[in-house]
């Protein structure tokens, strides 16, 4: 019975599981997001620690 067991968990997994272009995708879309809110918080700690970077690379004025 473990053996079945196994086995079928496998196969679910295997038919969730995204393509390499998926998770390329999926990766890219989620470090965007990250990078876009960090560099544009108005969150005190997350403003300071990106504030030069968000200056110098994107010449956005934040204040």
């Amino acid at each position: 019975m473990t053996a079945f067991s196994r086995t079928s968990v496998l196969q679910k997994t295997a038919g969730i599981t995204l393509s390499k272009p998926g998770q390329v995708t999926l990766f890219m879309l989620l470090s965007s997001l990250v990078i876009w809110t960090v560099l544009f918080s108005t969150y005190p700690a997350a403003h300071n620690a990106a504030h030069s970077a968000r200056h110098h690379t994107l010449g956005v004025a934040c204040h």
